[in-house]
């Protein structure tokens, strides 16, 4: 079931005639209104993923949070610190379980950008969202598209210590770079995409979600990611039975 989901997401982008694909990850371009229209139609059109049966509880909301660090366009990152209870040491966007009080899942992505990097919602533009995804555990989560307004100084963010080791930035030209484009087999007859184009290694949920809105963002000529999916050698035993 997560296989054939993650298929249908793959192999994403529309066409451009630009050919300076320095244009195509300028500010003017990825932020324009037509761009934006465009991304968020998009993004909410993806086939959901679902990665379990049943249907989850839990809900949950992370911001996928597009930004300008030094005058390029880039996504913004975190490292989770290593004694939290879930996906400890790992890369992620900033978001979490919905509270009681938030009134909507994408509230709940504010909520959690504010308290884990101290941006407020005032300077966060919400372009939209895409479908609940299913996750392995007892919970579904909502990728909510923001755009961290003006110049974004990452030193001068008030990081939580307790939840956030690191933060980053990755420009788009980097991270869509070819030779810094990869993927992770998993066991279930799937593969997922991989990013090594800043500080960290960018896979899992996160990687998915990234690889989800470049598709969206970004024509084939700017981001073009082959996920490749290698079946497993059958010992001898089970080719003889077969």
């Amino acid at each position: 079931m997560l296989a054939a989901a993650v298929r249908a997401v793959l192999g994403l982008g529309r066409p451009y005639t630009a050919s300076a694909n320095g244009v195509l990850y300028s500010a003017k371009q990825v932020f324009s209104e037509e761009n934006m229209k465009m991304t968020t139609a998009k993004f909410a059109s993806l086939k959901p993923i679902r990665m379990h049966a049943r249907q989850p509880s839990k809900k949950a909301a992370v911001l996928i949070p597009l930004c300008e660090v030094d005058g390029k366009v880039a996504l913004l990152y975190t490292l989770r610190t290593v004694h939290l209870k879930s996906h400890r040491g790992q890369v992620s966007f900033p978001g979490g379980m919905q509270d009681t009080e938030d009134k909507s899942l994408e509230e709940t992505a504010l909520r959690e950008t504010h308290e884990e990097l101290g941006i407020g919602a005032d300077r966060i533009s919400i372009w939209g969202s895409g479908n609940m995804i299913i996750t392995k555990t007892s919970t579904c989560v909502l990728p909510v598209i923001g755009r961290i307004k003006g110049d974004l100084k990452l030193d001068k963010l008030q990081v939580n210590r307790d939840e956030v080791e690191e933060v980053f930035a990755v420009p788009l030209d980097q991270l869509c770079r070819p030779d810094r484009l990869g993927y992770t087999q998993f066991r279930g007859s799937f593969s997922m995409p991989m990013f090594r184009g800043g500080k960290q290694r960018i896979w899992g949920l996160t990687a998915l979600m990234t690889y989800m809105l470049l598709s969206s963002l970004l024509p084939q000529q700017a981001y073009s990611h082959k996920i490749k999916y290698l079946p497993p050698i059958l010992n001898i035993k089970t080719r003889r039975a077969g």
